[in-house]
């Protein structure tokens, strides 16, 4: 009766994005697309990080699709012999794992926890997936990317609406990484950031390249007013205005990619500890 009672008040995630969207986009992504050049330059980093690690890594499942860089990284680094790709060895969702617990020494995030409704619930899936001692690993666009376009088409809609939609997403902010890791479970949690800068010639170019990469808004409530001729004529002179840069003859665009990563506890765990400050070199890769 007691269970009962409290499933009625079991609080669901908020449905922020929207999940049946996101995967189509995924799946229409072009080998070619800009999505995935970006994608290998966010793989690279992340093998830099785990070239850090003495650990080896025999069982790895991966979701986010760089195809297949990481994979052959570390099956010819870490002893990888058993690795799931997520939409080509198994279809599944980011949010509901089907693996049993203590499944895999390394869990891969590729550029898609910012779009799931659950980071608390995904990562403690993860922590449950993961083999003790077992290592997560994510990268994902941050906060503070797109900050000029955001600006730009808030201070236009509101001189042409008297009010602005939510046109970029709310993505999670690198100051709670850290926090959702350790909400989780996770022994040594560790973050990082990059910012990387982009320049444009023009807005247009800007927006084209989202629509390629499927990035454009996948919230479920997509309420906006039409990008009319008019509001991007006056998007680009705001922009130029604002965000010009004169060196790189372009328009500037902001984006951070944030690294997360953090251990499974095991039995032994003070000496996992101890080695990963003695011999992981975490710290030579990311700081906390």
């Amino acid at each position: 009766m007691l269970l009962s009672r409290l499933e009625i008040f079991k609080v669901e995630p908020h449905q922020l994005f929207d999940r049946a969207l996101y995967k189509r986009r995924r799946q229409q992504l072009l080998k070619g697309s800009i999505y995935f050049k970006f994608a290998k330059e966010v793989s690279k980093r992340l093998q830099e990080r785990l070239s850090g690690l003495q650990s080896d890594f025999q069982t790895v499942f991966q979701t986010g699709d760089d195809q297949h860089l990481l994979q052959q990284y570390l099956k010819a680094h870490k002893k990888t012999d058993f690795f799931v790709q997520e939409g080509a060895s198994v279809h599944c969702d980011e949010e509901a794992f089907p693996f049993t617990p203590n499944s895999f020494d390394l869990i891969l995030h590729v550029l898609n926890l910012h779009a799931v409704n659950d980071v608390p619930g995904v990562l403690t899936q993860a922590l449950n997936c993961l083999k003790p001692d077992g290592f997560f690993l994510a990268a994902f666009i941050g906060d503070n990317s797109f900050q000029e376009l955001k600006a730009v088409l808030e201070t236009v809609e509101l001189e042409h609406h008297d009010g602005f939609s939510q046109r970029i997403s709310p993505w999670i902010r690198t100051r709670d990484a850290g926090s959702l890791l350790q909400r989780a479970g996770f022994g040594l949690p560790v973050v990082d950031c990059d910012r990387v800068v982009i320049y444009y010639p023009n807005l247009k170019m800007l927006l084209q390249d989202l629509k390629q990469s499927k990035e454009t808004s996948f919230l479920m409530n997509r309420q906006a007013p039409p990008l009319t001729r008019s509001f991007l004529s006056k998007a680009e002179a705001l922009y130029k205005e604002r965000f010009w840069d004169e060196g790189q003859q372009g328009i500037r665009v902001s984006l951070d990619i944030v690294y997360m990563a953090g251990w499974r506890p095991a039995p032994n765990h003070q000496k996992s500890l101890q080695r990963g400050s003695a011999k992981h070199h975490l710290g030579d890769f990311l700081s906390f």
